[in-house]
């Protein structure tokens, strides 16, 4: 999906920043239509927000309408890449569905589904919420899902990097697996056999 920056530099003319401000204390747009512009992510180190369809749909006719800010001189034109967008609103709800699913799954086990064992990450998360830190085992989706920790220590033993791995067997019967790759500190002298000596024990 696109950022609110983003779509609105697709609209010819507009003033991004002023537009963005006209969003929300000007009331460019319904309470409604703005519900729709939500953050990316929870962490509040993300600053970015997306755009969903009815919002997207609402700025475009805020722009016909020449309700958001315009660069001088500038007129309103036709906007290809901003009706591309409004034309896919099935695509972007469906998208951002998922989105607040997965959401959800930190809350509500329950939400969450076989396919979802390949994103380690996600997957992470899951755990974390659900175990806290460190390893264990969860049922999710009727299927007994392991997470493995694997710690690597720096040379200087004050650091430990972890590689995290998923294992479980599938609804078909099949053993797999997904995880993180090897941290930085897996290929330090410390962690060969063969490279570590005159190291602190």
């Amino acid at each position: 999906m696109r950022s609110l920056t983003e779509f609105l530099k697709s609209l010819p003319g507009v003033m991004p920043i002023k537009a963005a401000d006209a969003i929300y204390y000007d009331h460019v747009l319904s309470d409604e239509a703005r519900r729709d512009i939500y953050a990316r992510s929870s962490s509040y180190l993300d600053n970015v927000r997306l755009v969903g369809p009815d919002a997207a749909a609402a700025l475009l006719a805020a722009y016909r309408d020449g309700r958001l800010p315009m660069k001088r001189g500038a007129k309103v034109q036709e906007a290809p890449e901003a009706e591309a967008y409004v034309v896919e609103a099935e695509k972007w709800r469906a998208e951002n569905a998922e989105r607040r699913r997965r959401e959800e799954c930190l809350k509500n086990i329950a939400l969450v589904r076989e396919r979802d064992f390949a994103d380690h990450r996600f997957m992470d998360g899951v755990f974390f919420a659900h175990l806290g830190k460190g390893g264990g085992m969860l049922t999710i989706a009727g299927i007994e899902v392991t997470k493995s920790l694997r710690g690597f220590s720096s040379n200087s033993r004050k650091t430990t990097g972890w590689q995290v791995t998923f294992s479980w067997t599938g609804s078909d019967g099949v053993r797999r697996s997904s995880g993180s790759e090897l941290p930085p500190e897996a290929y330090n002298r410390g962690n060969d056999e063969e490279r570590n000596w005159g190291l602190h024990e």
